[in-house]
């Protein structure tokens, strides 16, 4: 599959990669489509999986599993989600620009968002065993190690500014997902019966 095939390149090696989609004729409709919606389906299915199926270790409590019901509804959020996080990577991207002397291009902005998202994305596969869902914090930091690199690349930033243009955009994307990781955890414990009740899961 050709977004698969990206994704690999992308994360084996970021920097060619980087230069040769620059000038490629890439729409944000494809980016949003076509792109990230297909690798969104990772940790959205792995959510359902490890939260619903396989359950986290509590010590001497079992294990605890969430409602299936509730997981499906936690993965369409984690799906939802990742497509709404990439499209405000890419306008937090393209909004600071002009102040780290870069130019403004919402295209180019969009297809770093895309790239370096997808590490992070790729890294959710790990949530189907929940204790491993750490490890997909060493994919999100990669793809941070991307954005550094697309930044002088795609946005033209001047290299002086690259390192403090990404430290800007990594805080106001902490603030962003900390607000939607705290939605998506609301509205699926929400969901979830006290401890005794039908539908919450020890085993």
């Amino acid at each position: 599959m050709e977004q698969i095939d990206r994704a690999v390149s992308i994360v084996k090696n970021p920097q060619a990669e980087l230069n040769k989609v620059k000038s490629e004729q890439i729409s944000n409709d494809y980016l949003i489509k076509q792109y990230i919606a297909i690798l969104a389906i990772i940790p959205a299915v792995a959510y359902i999986i490890g939260m619903g199926l396989v359950g986290i270790n509590v010590g001497f409590l079992g294990s605890f599993k969430l409602p299936i019901q509730t997981a499906i509804v936690g993965g369409v959020l984690t799906y939802i989600l990742s497509i709404v996080g990439f499209y405000v990577t890419g306008m937090v991207i393209n909004i600071l620009a002009p102040n780290f002397a870069s130019k403004q291009n919402e295209n180019q902005a969009m297809k770093l968002a895309a790239y370096a998202y997808t590490p992070v994305l790729l890294g959710g596969v790990f949530n189907i065993i929940p204790i491993l869902g750490a490890i997909g914090l060493l994919f999100a930091l990669y793809g941070l190690y991307i954005l550094y690199l697309g930044v002088p690349l795609l946005m033209e930033t001047p290299k002086e500014n690259a390192l403090t243009y990404t430290i800007v955009i990594i805080i106001a994307l902490v603030v962003i997902y900390a607000v939607l990781g705290a939605i998506t955890s609301t509205i699926v414990y929400s969901m979830t019966p006290a401890p005794g009740m039908m539908g919450y899961h020890y085993r």
